[in-house]
This record gives structure tokens, C-alpha cells and sequence, in this order.
């Protein structure tokens, strides 16, 4: 069910008497700002700009088209959108009908789609007519097919024959704005429906409410001193949990002007940081090494952008100083889509620890790192990361056995991820119990990637992993042992995963063959032997 499966009662009274949550909802607040600022820059992107009584006006025009359609309270409504005005548009248009917004990344293909509509059944779903060279229509066609569900599909930014468009829907004058008979939301409800990018086999889709979001916006603005001089620039997806809630969200909800990047260019980032003055951002490491490269190429200084919280994947100590020397403040971090950030390096943060550590605890955050008897690491000694706060999920929706497997009844959620606490409090990541890897900071699953390649005739046996990557992070690696005397290369391998559906950042960039790979005892094959001897043939 849509609603809070895993807050305990008290914790919901303390966050409510601690103010970290509300009443109040992103529709009402920036219907606030356009009264208040109706001519203040909300949005711009490589289109234009939307003031806010614009951008208002518009998303009450789309959430009176969606309650005209039946849709509303514990609805669904799917948005594959890149980062671009319309989609802002559209998210302040859902949540203000009263629907659940789902977010999706542009890059989603057959598979993933299918999962989304068989998990979440949202009655439509707005997604570009095309994007990049790939039309959109035939594949939420054969989804929605392959779901054995009904969704109608609107398109953004062209027409496609007998499907309705965003531009019809704004430009019809039947369309009132003042007409729209709008709910008064309740902030407790579900809100957001964010599918996490693949720390499972099956992506978990993880339920977040107005109260939840917002606390965490408002958190990170107290903890960040973020003002009214903040100019936030966003070029992680806003069809992810980064882009979205601490881009799209927290610029509205603090009323200050939201620059958005679609296509990454770290020349085109350059230009528009200081085009615009842009003091804000959080983005995985990938953004954060192409921007650092392309100032140096160029020989400026982003010296207004003293806040790039980083990551999704390691970043390393010596990125860090290239970034200060180039007049970008790097805070490194640590969060996940079912607990939002949950650590982050503050302003005063010492160079050591911006370097060396993703900060300490957001304040209102609790966090442990327990051993795994349960108890708590000493300082320097490794473990699992617990979370409690006010910025957690409250369960994934539709999937009762892996919500309580990572929410505790007591309101601490489980990550799985490994780290050190030190004595200051500070977090260093050193691992993850999941064998996800993180490529740009996308999380993609091995298994799902493994059972597609074994489908090959010519695979006897295949172990995907992460390998580092310079640039990315990580790089996936198909290792692969041929069935026979059969050959396989990895062009073969990536015919048949696009063949698949499988989205083209989940494919492997590299492929080794190996005679048998290392097992346990059992059979279970040992993944980090496996590192050790590529390692070895790269030495």
C-alpha cells in the first residue's frame, strides 16, 4: 500500500515537534512564491526561463487536465523527462493534483519500464516524443503490453499521431489555471515514488512523503547555509533521486533560481556556472572530474560554486584539492534514494576531512556503524551503516519482505553499504555488503546483467563486476567462461543485451575471458578473486 509502513509513532511526533516536518507542501510553497515573487526567475534551461507565476500557472493547467481524467489522491503518474523546464513543470503539476509523482530516467528502456508499470500502475505516463535519436512511443507501447496495464501517454516536446502533448494541454483555453479545483494535499501521504537505479535485481521502488522530502531540504539548507543568494545548478537527472530532491525540490522549496543542464558537456557546464553565478550542485563523481578537466583546459576559476556536494562513488582525495584549485569547494557525502543524504561535509569542514572522509551526520540524523554482532564499531573499526531520521523513506511500495528486511521496527533503516566512524564522527565508505556496481554514479546490479548474458549458447558460466575506472568510478566487466570451444566477444555480448531491452548504461565496457572462474567450496563464485586476478593482468 501507498502509506507509511515502518515510522514509529514517536519518531513521527518528535520530527513534527522539532520542526523538521510539517504541514506544508512544494505546491503550496511555491504557489507562495508566485504570489509573493511572481516575476522571480524559478527555472532556466537551454530553452528559456519560467518565472514563478508562470511556472505555477502552468503546473495548475497540467494538474486540472489530470483531475479531469480521474486522476488524484494515491495515483500514480510516471514522468521520463530530462532536465528540462517542462518537466519541472510537470512534477508541480502532479503533486498538485494530489497524485504520487514517479520520476524516470530518459534512459530507460523496455525492462526497466515494464517493471515500473507492472510495480506501480500509474494511469499516465509524460515522456519526450523523442530524445537523442530514440522515440519514445513504441516503447511505452510494447510496455505497457508486456505489463498487461493501461497507461496513457502524453508526450513532451513534439506530437506523435493519437497521443496527446503537453503543448496541446497548455495551450487549450479550456485549461484555466484559476479554474482548476486543486486538493489541499496531505504532507503525511505518499508523494514521491522513486525506483532506486539497481541496488537490487529488482529495483526497489521506495516511497517518500512531502514530510520526508522537505525535511531533508530543509536540513540540508540549515546545515549548508543556503540562502537566498543560492543558485542552484543541477545536471544530475532530476528522473533520480539526487537530481530531483536536492535539485528540482530544493531550489523551489527554497524559491531560488534552478538552472538545469540536460545533456552533459563539461564546456557547456563551465558556461553556464558562471554564465549564472551558480553556487550550488550535487552531482556523482564522473560530473565533478569532467568539470575539474575543462577548467584547467581553459585556465578559469568556478570560485562561485562553494558547495558541489559529491557522491554515488568514491572520489578521491587528490580530485578534491585539483577541484579547490580551480575555485570549486568539493563536500563530499553519503546518501542513498531510501534515506536521502545522510552525511555531508560542511563549509567548515577541515581540508583533511573534505578530502579524506563524507562528512558527519546531518543534523536531526542519527547514524550508527554496528559490527556485525549488532554493536557499535569503535572508532577506525569497520561496519554497517544504520540511518534513523526525518529525511527516511517510510517502506518500499508492493515488496513487504525487503522493507522489513531494511527498516527495524524502531525506525533505524539498513543500508548495507560498510564504512568507519572516527573519533570526530566523520564517515569514510569502505565498502558495500551489496555487489552493485557504480558507474557514473548510476548503481547497476550484476545479477540482472549475468542471468541476460547466460541466455548466450556460447557462455558456459559469466560473473559480472566493477572495475575501476578512471573517469566513472567504476566500469562494468563481463567475465565470462565460453561454453566448449565456442568464442564470444564482447560486441556479441552487447548485441544481445540492447536485444534485451537492457538500458545502454547497464552494458558491460569490457569482457575477459577466463577458463573457469574462482569458487567457493559450494560453487559460489568468488567475486573478489576474480578483482585480484584482473588486477593481476593489468599489471
Amino acid at each position: 500500500m501507498l502509506e507509511d509502513l515502518v515510522t514509529p509513532p514517536e519518531r513521527r511526533a518528535t520530527y513534527l515537534d522539532q520542526g523538521w516536518w510539517d504541514g506544508s507542501t512544494l505546491p503550496s510553497v511555491v504557489a507562495a512564491h508566485a504570489q509573493q515573487r511572481p516575476d522571480a526567475v524559478a527555472v532556466t534551461d537551454e530553452n528559456g526561463r519560467l518565472t514563478y507565476a508562470e511556472l505555477w500557472a502552468d503546473a495548475r493547467r497540467v494538474a486540472g487536465w489530470l483531475r479531469g481524467r480521474g486522476v488524484g489522491e494515491g495515483d500514480v503518474v510516471s514522468v521520463q523527462l530530462p532536465n528540462r523546464a517542462d518537466t519541472v513543470v510537470l512534477a508541480l503539476g502532479v503533486l498538485a493534483s494530489g497524485a504520487v509523482i514517479n520520476p524516470l530516467l530518459p534512459n530507460y528502456r523496455l525492462r526497466e519500464l515494464q517493471h515500473v508499470f507492472s510495480t506501480a500502475l500509474p494511469k499516465v505516463i509524460f515522456t519526450p516524443s523523442s530524445y537523442r535519436g530514440f522515440e519514445y512511443a513504441p516503447l511505452v507501447t510494447e510496455a505497457t503490453a508486456a505489463a498487461g496495464v493501461s497507461v496513457a501517454h502524453v508526450t513532451v516536446g513534439g506530437r506523435v499521431a493519437d497521443l496527446a502533448s503537453l503543448a496541446d494541454l497548455l495551450g487549450n483555453p479550456s485549461h484555466d489555471p484559476d479554474a482548476a479545483e486543486l486538493p489541499d494535499r496531505d504532507a503525511a501521504a505518499v508523494s514521491e515514488l522513486i525506483f532506486t537505479s539497481g541496488t537490487e535485481a529488482t529495483p526497489k521502488a521506495i516511497m517518500h512523503t512531502e514530510r520526508t522530502t522537505n525535511g531533508a531540504v530543509r536540513i540540508a539548507r540549515d546545515d549548508l547555509a543556503l540562502g537566498p543568494d543560492t543558485v542552484v545548478w543541477m545536471p544530475s537527472p532530476v528522473g533520480h533521486s539526487t537530481g530531483f530532491n536536492y535539485g528540482l525540490r530544493l531550489a523551489l522549496l527554497l524559491g531560488v533560481p534552478l538552472v538545469l543542464q540536460d545533456v552533459w558537456d563539461p564546456a557547456r557546464a563551465v558556461d553556464l556556472v558562471e554564465a549564472h553565478g551558480c553556487t550550488y550542485t550535487l552531482a556523482a563523481t564522473t560530473f565533478l572530474a569532467d568539470l575539474v578537466a575543462e577548467c584547467q583546459r581553459r585556465g578559469v576559476r568556478l570560485d562561485s560554486l562553494d558547495c558541489f556536494g559529491c557522491g554515488g562513488a568514491p572520489v578521491p582525495a587528490p580530485l578534491v584539492r585539483a577541484a579547490a584549485e580551480v575555485g570549486i569547494t568539493v563536500l563530499r557525502l553519503y546518501g542513498s534514494t531510501e534515506v536521502l543524504v545522510a552525511t555531508w561535509n560542511r563549509a567548515a569542514s577541515s581540508a583533511a576531512q573534505r578530502e579524506n572522509t563524507d562528512g558527519r551526520a546531518m543534523t536531526a540524523c542519527e547514524l550508527e556503524v554496528r559490527t556485525d554482532d549488532g554493536a557499535p564499531a569503535g572508532p577506525g573499526e569497520p561496519g554497517e551503516i544504520f540511518v534513523r531520521s526525518p529525511a527516511a523513506s517510510i517502506g518500499f511500495f508492493a515488496d513487504p519482505e525487503r522493507t522489513a528486511a531494511t527498516f527495524s521496527p524502531d525506525g533505524w533503516v539498513r543500508s548495507g553499504d560498510l564504512a568507519t566512524l572516527d573519533a570526530d564522527g566523520h564517515l569514510t565508505i569502505v565498502g558495500r555488503r551489496k555487489e552493485i556496481i557504480i558507474r557514473g554514479g548510476m548503481n547497476i546490479t550484476p545479477r540482472e546483467i549475468e542471468d541476460l548474458i547466460a541466455e548466450l549458447d556460447a557462455v558456459e558460466r559469466v560473473a559480472v563486476v566493477g572495475v575501476p575506472d578512471e573517469r566513472l568510478g567504476e566500469r562494468t566487466c563481463a567475465c565470462i567462461v565460453p561454453r566448449g570451444d565456442a568464442t564470444v566477444d564482447l560486441d556479441t555480448v552487447v548485441a544481445h543485451l540492447r536485444g534485451r531491452g537492457l538500458a545502454t548504461y547497464k552494458l558491460p565496457q569490457q569482457l575477459e575471458v577466463f577458463a573457469q572462474l574462482p569458487t567457493t567450496a559450494s560453487g559460489k563464485i568468488q567475486k573478489h578473486e576474480i578483482l585480484r586476478q584482473l588486477e593481476e593482468r593489468t599489471t
